[in-house]
C-alpha cells in the first residue's frame, strides 16, 4: 500500500496538505506531479495557493522553497487540524464520533477565541434541552421564557460560548455555533434566531450567530457566507485559536485515535 493518500480533483490543496502531515516529509513539485497526474503548470498554481496560505497561520504548518512544501509538523502534533483535513477531503459520512470530535474541537477554539466559556449540547449526554436552557440561563443570570418543544435535540445550535463581566448581572456576550464537518456547509439552514430569543430573555444586541467549517474558506465566497451564517469560523480560525492554548487532554488523547484509526484504514 502507497505511503501517500490517493489524489482527488477538486481537493488538490487538502490532498496536499494531508500527505504532509501524515508523512511528515518534503513533498517536491517532481513528485506531486507524480502522485497526481497533473503537468508543471497546474501544480505550481496549487503551490502558490498554498505560499499565500502560510502567512495567514499564525504558526505555519509548512514551509516552501525551491518548489519543495516541508511540513512543520506532523499529523500527530496536531491531529485536530487533521481530522479538519480529513473531513474537508473525504466528507464527513463516514458513520465515527468525528463529528462531534469536531464540535468539541470548535468549541474549544471558540472558547479560545472569547477567553471565556463553553456549553458543548449534547455533552454530558442524559440531559434534555430544557436541561440545558436552564443551565445556561442559570450560569448567565438570564431568565428563562419558553421551553423548548420536547422533540427539538438543539434548535440548530451546537455550542454556546459566552464571556461573562464576572458581576452575577445578565447583559453578556453570547455566540451560538453550528458546527458542519460535511462538505456542504453552505446548504446549512441559519440558526432560527427568533426561537432562541424566545427560550431566554437576552437580547439580540448581545448574540452573536455563528458556523464552524472543516474547508478552508476562500475570500472569492467569504461574504456571502458571513452574510448568511453570521461569525464565520473556518479550519484557518479553528487552528489559530485551538492551539493558543494547550488541547484539553481528553479530546487530544479522542482525536489522536481517531486519527490513528483512519490512517491506519488507508484514508
Amino acid at each position: 500500500m502507497s505511503e501517500y493518500i490517493g489524489f482527488k480533483t477538486g481537493r488538490e490543496i487538502e490532498w496536499l496538505e494531508l500527505n504532509l502531515l501524515k508523512n511528515n516529509k518534503t513533498l517536491s513539485k517532481s513528485l506531486i506531479c507524480s502522485l497526481s497526474g497533473e503537468d508543471e503548470t497546474i501544480v505550481d498554481e496549487w503551490i502558490s495557493i498554498l505560499e499565500s496560505r502560510i502567512y495567514l497561520y499564525k504558526k505555519p504548518i509548512y514551509t516552501i522553497s525551491n518548489n519543495k512544501i516541508t511540513p512543520n509538523y506532523s499529523w500527530s502534533e496536531i491531529p485536530e487540524y487533521f481530522l479538519c483535513l480529513y473531513y474537508s477531503y473525504n466528507g464527513a459520512k463516514d458513520k465515527t464520533n468525528g463529528t462531534s470530535l469536531f464540535e468539541k474541537i470548535s468549541a474549544q477554539a471558540l472558547k479560545n477565541f472569547l477567553n471565556g466559556e463553553v456549553f458543548i449540547l449534547g455533552f454530558p449526554s442524559g440531559k434534555s434541552f430544557n436541561d440545558y436552557l436552564d443551565d445556561i440561563g442559570n450560569t448567565c443570570y438570564e431568565d428563562r421564557v419558553l421551553q423548548a418543544h420536547h422533540t427539538y435535540k438543539d434548535d440548530g445550535v451546537d455550542v454556546i460560548g459566552y464571556k461573562l463581566f464576572d458581576d452575577n448581572r445578565s447583559s453578556n456576550l453570547y455566540v451560538l455555533l453550528q458546527c458542519a464537518a460535511g462538505k456542504h456547509w453552505g446548504a446549512k439552514k441559519p440558526i432560527n434566531m427568533n426561537n432562541w430569543g424566545l427560550y431566554i430573555k437576552w437580547y439580540r444586541e448581545n448574540i452573536i450567530q455563528s458556523i464552524s467549517t472543516v474547508e478552508f474558506v476562500e475570500n472569492t465566497t467569504w461574504k456571502k457566507s458571513t452574510s448568511a451564517f453570521g461569525m464565520l469560523i473556518d479550519r484557518l480560525r479553528i487552528y489559530n485559536f485551538l492551539y493558543e492554548k494547550d488541547v484539553d487532554t481528553a479530546l487530544r488523547e479522542e482525536v489522536s485515535k481517531w486519527c490513528s484509526d483512519k490512517i491506519n484504514e488507508g484514508i
